[in-house]
């Protein structure tokens, strides 16, 4: 008995596919079989904008799957979570969030409660390779550093920076980067 099936393959990679065909280590046969449809999407460094949804939903996620009552991220958290490279992607945001849901003790995720490799700023390594970043990109590293340093009291970021704290809403507002002088949660 033979069956009509409509089946469609969705695959993902970090691997770049063309160029591994290129150099024989991928059959093109099966390349073009799987590349009917490309989505490429950037690195989460590169769409640093997309955080703070990506962070509710996580925390909104793991608080109801560990039975926590966690209303949102401090400040502080926030700027470091926002100032962090990402290497792992959203995988790693997800399980940064999950641990620190985990670790939790209040309703507000501190820095106290990410892993520790996230704990402290970043070190000298990590800014080495700041060198070949866009000048908006290391502008806005460095204002969130500052603002990780004074836990984010804005009027003293400015203050350090030589800047107007107008300057720091206008610069966050602009990256989307949600901080609420009212309370220390970022919602």
């Amino acid at each position: 008995m033979t069956r009509d099936v409509d089946v469609r393959v969705v695959a993902a990679t970090n691997r770049n596919l063309k160029s591994m065909v290129r150099e024989g280590r991928f059959r093109e046969d099966l390349y073009y079989r799987l590349a009917v449809v490309e989505i490429a999407l950037p690195r989460l460094a590169d769409r640093r904008e997309d955080l703070p949804l990506l962070q509710r939903f996580f925390l909104e996620k793991f608080a109801s799957e560990y039975h926590k009552n966690i209303a949102g991220i401090s400040r502080r958290a926030q700027t470091r979570l926002a100032t962090y490279p990402w290497p792992g992607n959203v995988r790693e945001l997800e399980n940064v969030i999950g641990n620190a849901c985990m670790m939790a003790d209040t309703s507000v995720i501190d820095i106290r409660d990410l892993p520790e490799s996230l704990r402290t700023p970043l070190g000298e390594d990590a800014m080495a390779d700041e060198s070949l970043l866009p000048l908006e990109e290391l502008q806005k590293r460095h204002i969130l550093r500052v603002l990780s340093r004074v836990d984010g009291n804005k009027a003293r970021a400015a203050e350090i920076l030589g800047i107007g704290r107008a300057t720091v809403y206008q610069l966050l507002s602009k990256w989307k980067i949600d901080t609420d002088a009212s309370d220390d949660r970022v919602q």
